[in-house]
């Protein structure tokens, strides 16, 4: 959840799907069809809404190609489907699902509950009202938890994961920096507070768009009180990797080596968990590499989801 400022240009230029032939991106990426540029402006424009099954309206933008093959994208705590508006425009081939989860962005903020397993079974129901019977599922820090339980809980609704700034372990614990500084959070929320300026997406160990920050910013700040607070303790000495066991299909692990959140003990975690994923780690971001460097994560997902895709996928081709 940090950032720093970036270039305007190559921002520009990624989101025109010219970076990855202009700064050599990894082929994959550049064969997949374009996504008109995102002005983080026209984000909330795009939303639109579905009521699911357990009366929760969720909030979600819709992108790419829609007779691809389809990918959930769930973003992390705190965040909104703007999270993976960096990503979009080199996943053109897929038809995107990018839902604010509940008490984020645009969606409901009921009053209970916000455990992984209640995530879960949101992003289910929400596959159920788009009509998509089994998609390829990409999570960021709390999506990625929500991705594990997602395969493990609904094993016949997910063809592969991807996980990145993640972790095996319990995400926090009581005691620690973040679980403390988010229990003494005082509302209003007040941005000169030194957490949430530790907090602010600018504050990555590379570059990245001073716009896509702000916006990401703003939209936190709205969070209820119970929502950042549920979250937290719903993760609290929780281990993410309990239930690996019951996961059946191929996983991607992408950390970042400055993750000042999960650090290298946590990516081992995932390692050792999922002995047969695919894992790699960029020695130079941190805890947002999707932020960081678009580009290059979404050349890492095209490329290993081409390789993994179902049969059923292989054959509509």
């Amino acid at each position: 959840m940090t950032h720093a400022p970036v270039s305007r240009i190559r921002v520009a230029l990624a989101m025109l799907g010219l970076v990855g032939a202009t700064l050599g991106a990894p082929a994959i990426a550049r064969a997949n069809a374009p996504i008109s540029a995102i002005e983080q402006s026209a984000w909330p424009s795009m939303k639109k809404k579905v009521k699911l099954a357990n009366g929760i309206t969720l909030a979600f933008v819709e992108l790419g190609n829609p007779q691809g093959p389809p990918l959930l994208l769930l973003h992390g705590y705190t965040d909104s489907s703007r999270t993976w508006s960096l990503v979009a425009p080199y996943l053109g081939k897929y038809r995107l699902l990018m839902p604010d989860q509940r008490g984020h962005g645009a969606s409901d903020s009921p009053e209970c509950c916000y455990s992984q397993t209640q995530y879960a079974h949101d992003a289910k129901l929400f596959l159920d009202a788009m009509g998509v019977e089994r998609a390829h599922v990409v999570g960021h820090s709390m999506g990625s938890m929500v991705a594990i339980a997602m395969a493990a809980e609904y094993p016949g609704r997910v063809n592969s994961i991807g996980l990145i700034g993640s972790t095996a372990l319990a995400p926090v614990k009581r005691g620690d920096w973040l679980y403390d500084s988010i229990d003494g959070l005082k509302w209003p929320l007040d941005r000169s507070v030194q957490f949430l300026r530790d907090w602010h997406p600018a504050n990555q160990p590379t570059p990245v768009d001073p716009v896509f920050a702000e916006a990401v910013r703003a939209e936190y700040m709205t969070i209820p009180r119970h929502v950042w607070r549920g979250v937290m303790r719903e993760l609290a000495a929780v281990p993410v990797g309990r239930h690996a066991a019951d996961i059946k299909v191929p996983v991607l692990i992408l950390s970042g080596g400055k993750d000042p959140i999960f650090t290298p003990e946590h990516h081992a975690s995932l390692v050792k968990t999922f002995p047969t994923a695919e894992a790699h780690v960029f020695p130079e971001l941190g805890h947002n590499p999707n932020w960081e460097r678009p580009a290059d994560i979404a050349a890492r997902i095209a490329e290993f989801l081409e390789r993994k895709a179902a049969p059923a996928e292989v054959a509509s081709r």
